[in-house]
């Protein structure tokens, strides 16, 4: 008989019934060799040897998970380092469990902290019960257990509290054995909180414009219908996504013809190249408070189509002229001050692209099209001819200042990177697209009955879009 495998399998069931329910056939076959002689079977992974204090330790893949000395005392030293910033933290990630010295000194140390462990192999996991008596991780109320998880179900999960306020602890050979999972799951770790920097930089730096906007507003809280009431309203009808990559002026001459297959959704600086070829788009969306994202549409006329905003935006936007104006939740923290009429949640991607394609599945979409959603600098190209953005370049311009070098910091600056269309090909792009193309391909990754689509090959290459011939959208049914 094994005791202390006894002891925590009864403490995981308590604590964690739906979990061991999950993984019963697992935790069956443990128990029925925990304490025999083929218990050693249960391990294959792990080479044991007794440190010099008398406790367990353990070798993989040639490298020792703990000290062969004082596996304790490596614990306690692991987590010291770390308290400056465990002291002010939300929660405390561990990549990996090991024998699990580590997290258990942890909720010793700190037994109201939310503690998550992640393991992406449940044996490794239970093989750690059969030798240490882990009482008072279990004890702790906010502990998570992410067992066998995909990465991107592990970062929904990490979203829950703020990126910079948790504390990672990674130790190499406690993840020798899924190299390429935690490789993946810290590279969206990085992602994310690269974004949530870029985010408290702008809310920073902005918070004084958008608390005017949002206070000028307010009133339209009460005189405005939410997105809300469009939901799942056009399921069924396919959806055509417009950005204002150069590559949307190859499918303007047809935009006529796909009007009358798709619901159009526009981007705020896409508007422009729509109006020049005579169509108005059945929505436009404009999320981004600044005062130039309304400059994008300052001017313009579109009676017959949509506005989505929220009250950050620039005051002049609900002045444009439109069939109907339509509220989303705001994502600007202090336009809570204002009031908490729900509105609809069109989440927070970065772009006012994500808005976008969140809206078309708000809308119950499930065939998405998308052109000039570029997110690159296709043939050089930083925009579409006649954007508000190229015209600006060009009024500015002068002999010694031409619009040609106006764009060039845009390719050249920014952390600028080669890397594929969809077609295979050298497109250069930065870091900050490549972030919003993650998004594009996490959000789609989440929703596998949504199928994505692009008219535009010669933009950055996301996962999850797949390049559809323009012979395909023109063959679908008009809409009635």
């Amino acid at each position: 008989m094994n005791s202390i495998w006894n002891k925590n399998i009864q403490l995981f069931e308590k604590r964690f019934s739906s979990l061991c329910s999950l993984i019963k056939k697992d935790v069956d076959y443990f128990s029925s060799r925990a304490g025999k002689p083929e218990e050693k079977s249960l391990y294959p992974f792990w080479t044991l040897s007794e440190a010099r204090t008398g406790s367990i330790t353990a070798e993989e893949n040639g490298l020792k998970l703990h000290s062969a000395y004082n596996p304790q005392k490596e614990s306690e030293g692991i987590v010291s380092r770390q308290k400056e910033k465990l002291d002010s933290a939300e929660a405390v990630v561990f990549m990996g469990f090991a024998l699990g010295y580590t997290p258990l000194e942890c909720a010793a140390r700190y037994p109201d902290k939310q503690i998550i462990i992640i393991e992406p192999d449940v044996t490794h996991f239970l093989a750690a019960l059969l030798f240490i008596d882990f009482s008072a991780l279990f004890a702790c109320q906010k502990l998570i257990l992410a067992l066998s998880c995909p990465p991107d179900q592990v970062i929904a999960l990490l979203n829950q509290n703020s990126i910079e306020k948790t504390v990672l602890i990674s130790v190499q050979a406690h993840e020798s054995h899924a190299k390429k999972y935690f490789t993946t799951l810290k590279e969206l770790i990085d992602r994310n909180r690269a974004k949530e920097q870029i985010n408290q930089a702008t809310l920073r730096k902005f918070e004084k414009l958008w608390r005017t906007n949002c206070r000028k507003n307010a009133h339209y809280l009460n005189e405005l219908e939410g997105v809300n009431t469009l939901k799942d309203k056009f399921s069924g009808i396919p959806f055509l996504l417009l950005g204002a990559g150069p590559s949307l002026e190859e499918i303007l001459p047809m935009l006529k013809d796909l009007k009358e297959r798709t619901k159009i959704i526009c981007v705020d600086t896409a508007l422009k190249a729509c109006l020049r070829h005579n169509v108005e788009p059945d929505f436009i969306i404009l999320t981004d408070p600044q005062y130039w994202a309304y400059r994008h549409i300052a001017g313009l006329s579109s009676p017959s189509s949509t506005l989505i905003t929220e009250i950050a935006a620039y005051p002049a936007v609900f002045r444009f002229n439109c069939r109907k104006i339509y509220l989303c939740d705001s994502q600007v923290p202090m336009a809570n001050e204002y009031g908490s009429v729900p509105k609809g949640n069109l989440g927070a991607g970065g772009s006012v692209a994500s808005a976008a394609l969140n809206f078309c599945i708000f809308c119950g979409a499930k065939e998405i099209y998308t052109s000039g959603l570029d997110l690159a600098f296709p043939a050089k190209q930083t925009h579409i001819k006649g954007s508000t953005f190229e015209e600006n370049v060009h009024r500015t311009s002068l002999k010694n200042s031409t619009a040609e070098t106006k764009s060039l910091p845009l390719l050249f600056n920014g952390n600028a990177v080669q890397a594929e269309d969809y077609n295979g090909n050298p497109v250069l792009t930065d870091k900050k697209m490549k972030m919003f193309a993650w998004w594009f391909e996490s959000r789609l990754a989440e929703l596998p009955e949504i199928k994505a689509f692009t008219l535009s090959p010669k933009g950055l290459k996301i996962p999850g879009i797949t390049p559809c011939p323009m012979e395909k959208i023109l063959n679908l049914p008009k809409l009635c």
